[in-house]
């Protein structure tokens, strides 16, 4: 071989050799970069769903669980409409189809049904008390079986202007401080007199004796209630000694401000009604209590304690109880409260109510778990001038209890995959492991429990309200009863009768369980037992220009 032939083959050898390091230096870059990773996983599963809010999360919850598992999850994002119908089809007639879909707990039904939510093998007991409140666990639950783990929820609690009631707090606890204040100067007072009487008794007559007698007889209730100011007096301590304005600077006044912010703070309708009453709202507010009456989702609460759909677990079509006393009972009181206060279905929206409320306009609102970042949005905006508080879903009254439902989104294992088994495990990492940082990353509340919510103190009682929520139904036979109960609600609100309107609507979604024709029968209220409530004149219940 020639020179010039051994020149060329190391020439060809070295750029084969310069090929190959630069082929290997242009894959190691790409691995570094976490957005366009080139995986080389041992195994690859596909999670589908339909809200994009979950994207970025979603795919940062991905490169994590790669990173510690090899696993690629392949994230798709997909249309909302005929959803489950898509990856029916999907699974059977074509090889596109997720292992794994994020669905809510209302369409686990129809999804177990067609084989589409497999049953959880909960190896690792995840599906316990342990992770998940019963509300949660009930809401996965399909004919006594776990067919998806819960992600997260939505569900409807009371939201109030805390510097509203901190300003009533802070003027009735001064003037309580001024009312023991005095007491107890009147009671020194009193003191310095006895002892002047005292004085003059020691001279002994007959007739002083005598009348010391009849007091001791008939002062006796005196007595008490000197001791009941004395007592009250006495609870004040130190701060009668204060100034007012070291009183206003102390501890003990900021304790008994936030103790009767508490107080203030509803349990019941009754309770609203009173405090609209007894209020003088500021120019500002235009309403004590609004919320979105188009939506049932805001207006469940009113029966959700006397409705029963399906059980707990919402899934047992031999649960069917609509009509009854207390629900009529309680949606008579719904009916009540748009004579006073005002609130035009057709004309309110739940972003209408929430900009009304940041603008300072309204006292108290059923809100969801969104709410809480929009305040703070608009806190940082400088739009929101005001403190906020939480609360649970007050109570129709002493005896009609209330009860808000909740929707809980879950990931199902998709019958057809044949990689249930790692697809599982994923869906266990997201929903119980890999959950602290949803919230802040997405707006949505993770149905985990024990989440730290150190920047979100109120999600504490959030939480507590869904714990104590209903799931929504998911009847397959009944899947058309939120939008008619929805209609139900509107239709009462703006005048109809509760009665008829109830009976109507429970036969109507018996018929559909049953197939068979279904007459209720009537139930008589008594009307004197229906408490009626009237506005009295109080400007906070129209509807602002």
């Amino acid at each position: 071989m020639n020179l010039k032939m051994r020149l060329a083959v190391v020439l060809l050898i070295v750029c084969a050799l310069a090929l190959e390091i630069y082929a290997g230096a242009i894959d190691t870059e790409e691995r570094e970069r976490g957005d366009d990773i080139e995986y080389v996983a041992k195994d690859t599963i596909t999670l589908w769903y339909t809200d994009e809010a979950l994207t970025d999360y979603l795919s940062s919850v991905a490169l994590a669980y790669y990173e510690s598992t090899d696993v690629h999850v392949e994230l798709k994002l997909v249309s909302g409409l005929e959803y489950l119908e898509t990856i029916n089809y999907n699974s059977i007639y074509t090889d596109e189809y997720p292992d794994m879909f994020i669905v809510g707990n209302d369409s686990l039904g129809k999804a177990y049904l067609s084989g589409l939510a497999s049953e959880i093998k909960d190896t690792e007991h995840v599906l316990t008390d342990s992770y998940f409140c019963e509300t949660a666990l009930n809401a996965v639950t399909y004919n006594g079986r776990h067919v998806a783990f819960p992600m997260y929820y939505e569900t409807s609690y009371l939201l109030y202007n805390r510097t509203y009631l901190e300003q009533i707090a802070q003027t009735e606890v001064l003037a309580e401080w001024y009312e023991a204040k005095e007491d107890a100067e009147s009671a020194d007072a009193d003191a310095g007199t006895a002892d002047g009487a005292e004085t003059g008794a020691d001279e002994g007559t007959a007739d002083g004796a005598e009348t010391g007698a009849n007091a001791e007889d008939t002062d006796g209730a005196e007595n008490d209630a000197d001791a009941e100011d004395s007592t009250d007096a006495e609870s004040w301590a130190e701060s009668l000694l204060l100034t007012e304005e070291e009183f206003l600077a102390s501890p003990e006044f900021a304790q008994r401000v936030e103790a009767r912010i508490l107080k203030l703070v509803p349990e019941s309708i009754e309770d609203i009604l009173n405090f609209a009453d007894e209020y003088d709202a500021p120019e500002n507010v235009d309403s004590i209590f609004k919320w979105d009456v188009s939506d049932i989702f805001y207006n469940y609460f009113f029966a959700g304690d006397s409705i029963q759909i399906g059980g707990p677990a919402g899934d047992d079509p031999n649960v069917i109880d609509i009509y009854n006393e207390n629900t009529i009972r309680c949606l008579n009181i719904y009916q009540d409260l748009n004579q006073f206060f005002s609130i035009e279905a057709d004309a309110t929206t739940y972003t209408g109510v929430m900009q009304e409320f940041i603008d300072g306009k309204i006292i108290f609102t059923i809100a969801t778990t969104d709410a809480v970042a929009m305040l703070e949005k608009a806190k940082e905006e400088e739009r929101f001038a005001y403190e906020y508080g939480v609360g649970l879903i007050p109570d129709l009254s002493d005896e009609l209890a209330a009860k808000e439902v909740s929707v809980t989104n879950c990931v199902a294992i998709n019958g057809y995959s044949d990689k249930k088994e790692a697809a599982s495990v994923f869906a266990r990492y997201i929903c119980a492991t890999y959950s602290d940082s949803l919230y802040a990353r997405t707006g949505k509340a993770s149905a985990c429990r024990y989440i730290p919510h150190d920047e979100n103190p109120v999600f504490y009682t959030i939480d507590q309200a869904y714990a104590l929520s209903v799931p929504m139904p998911k009847v397959v036979e009944s899947s058309n009863f939120w939008v008619e109960l929805e209609m139900c609600f509107t239709n009462i609100w703006l005048g109809d009768d509760a009665n008829l309107t109830l009976k109507k609507l429970s036969e109507q979604i018996k018929k559909q369980v049953t197939g068979e024709d279904f007459v209720e029968e009537y139930i008589e209220i008594v009307e004197e037992e229906e408490e009626t409530y009237e506005d009295e004149g109080m400007d906070a219940g129209t509807e602002s220009e």
